[in-house]
């Protein structure tokens, strides 16, 4: 059985893949099961509800053992399926171009949602410290979200049959977290100064 991905023809990248944000939208729109079902995303719903378990479970401690453990609950009740599938989503997008266009679609529509539904989980709850908690998320949400989508279009944090093992995700993350938020630039910063000091040459002799 074939992707909805798969089904759809005309990616600009000769594969038949939808490339664009609207062909993706109407891809997940036309095939919601292979997208967001197929491709739950057990990997990003793990390492979720780990980080933000911790995170609701620390905040919370300073009130209680109780509202700490009430806090912890409530994140393993509904983090895994709102994750999985939102990460789901964010794979849909990995071979958007330009992929600032995916990015910027992702880092706003899918934070939003998920702190929407996140807010009313732990207000329904009771969290005590509700405020402090989901200000302390949606800045973790900041990195993590932009994270987990450059890491897929890489390849990392996949599943299915374009996946690696997950400890093959682990290991290679850093490297590639390394690559795109400290040599690239650094080598465009380089590249940058070089050219200036060459422009300065040039414009010397000119005179």
């Amino acid at each position: 059985m074939h992707t909805g991905s798969e089904r759809l023809g005309g990616g600009s990248n000769g594969s038949g893949l939808p490339t664009t944000v609207g062909a993706v939208v109407w891809d997940i729109c036309r095939h919601p099961w292979d997208h967001l079902l197929r491709r739950w995303n057990w990997k990003a719903a793990l390492v979720s509800v780990a980080c933000r378990g911790a995170l609701f479970f620390a905040v919370n401690a300073t009130v209680g053992w109780d509202s700490a453990m009430r806090a912890l609950v409530t994140e393993l009740l509904y983090r895994a399926p709102m994750v999985g599938t939102f990460a789901a989503v964010s794979q849909s997008f990995r071979r958007v171009q330009p992929a600032w266009a995916a990015a910027g679609l992702i880092m706003v529509a899918i934070p939003v949602m998920a702190h929407l539904i996140e807010f009313t989980m732990h207000w329904w709850r009771g969290t005590a410290r509700l405020a402090e908690s989901v200000a302390a998320s949606v800045a973790f949400s900041m990195l993590t979200v932009l994270t987990t989508y450059l890491l897929q279009r890489r390849g990392l944090m996949v599943v299915g049959a374009d996946g690696k093992p997950f400890v093959a995700d682990v290991l290679l993350a850093p490297q590639v977290l390394v690559e795109v938020f400290i040599a690239k630039p650094a080598a465009r910063f380089r590249k940058s100064l070089l050219g200036a000091a060459a422009a300065s040459k040039g414009d010397v002799r000119g005179e």
